[in-house]
């Protein structure tokens, strides 16, 4: 099941693991990588999507609840799966890595071609953080 941040985060059930697809957003992508991820991995977990498409529209309200329904999100997630896009500028994916970095629920998926790749890879190596060149490496890890 898919969880967006349209609607109230569940209640946590134990024998349930929860994954939130933090990550670049590709809205030119023709396949989205966070559906991806959910339909390689569908028995497996529960996914929390922070993705939403009207993000730049919301007012200052609005905005707060989306960042803060993020932020519990997170702090939920049994994994924090976090996806560079090589041509993406990323700069609150960059604030959730910095954010997470320490912790050991999360895992980078940052392709050399990414502008900051250098970055993100020496603070996971700082961490102990698994980091992978693709989403298939990352998937097939978490399978």
């Amino acid at each position: 099941m898919v969880f967006t941040s349209q609607a109230e985060l569940p209640i946590k059930e134990t024998d349930q693991r929860y994954i939130f697809l933090a990550g670049s957003m590709a809205p030119n992508q023709s396949v989205n990588w966070r559906t991806q991820v959910v339909k390689s991995l569908p028995n497996s977990y529960q996914f929390l999507d922070p993705t939403n498409e009207h993000h730049d529209t919301l007012n200052a309200l609005q905005m707060k609840k989306h960042v803060e329904w993020e932020l519990d999100a997170m702090a939920m997630a049994d994994i924090v799966l976090l996806n560079f896009l090589p041509n993406a500028l990323s700069p609150i994916s960059l604030v959730e890595l910095g954010l997470y970095a320490s912790f050991k629920k999360l895992y980078v998926v940052c392709p050399k071609a990414f502008y900051k790749s250098s970055y993100v890879v020496t603070l996971c190596e700082r961490y102990h953080t698994p980091t992978f060149k693709t989403l298939q490496e990352a998937i097939d890890t978490l399978t």
